[in-house]
C-alpha cells in the first residue's frame, strides 16, 4: 500500500516505522514499554488499519496519524500519543 506523505510523496507503507516511532515517543515521555508492548500496540493498529482502508491502494499519512493516535490513547499513553502527535 503507497502512502500519501504530507510533502506530496508517496511511499510504501512500512509496519516497521510504525513500531519505531511508538518507540521513539515513547522513549522522549520516559515511558516504560517493552518489545511486547510495542508489538501489541502495533497489532491493534494494524486491525484497525486494515479495516479503514479495506481494499484502498493508497492511504495517508494523516489517517495512520490518526489511527495510532487513537491506539496509544485507547491503551493508557496519553503522554505517548501527545508526544506522538507532536512529532508528527
Amino acid at each position: 500500500m503507497l502512502v500519501l506523505k504530507k510533502n506530496g510523496s508517496y511511499q510504501e507503507f512500512d509496519m516497521e516505522k510504525i513500531k519505531k516511532s511508538i518507540d521513539n515517543c515513547r522513549c522522549k515521555v520516559d515511558c516504560y514499554m517493552n518489545e511486547g508492548d510495542i508489538r501489541a500496540l502495533a497489532n491493534q493498529f494494524k486491525e484497525i488499519f486494515l479495516q479503514v482502508t479495506k481494499d484502498n491502494i493508497h492511504t495517508s499519512s494523516y489517517e495512520i496519524r490518526g489511527i495510532v493516535y487513537h491506539v496509544l490513547m485507547e491503551n493508557g499513553f496519553k503522554n505517548v500519543a501527545k508526544s506522538y502527535m507532536d512529532l508528527c
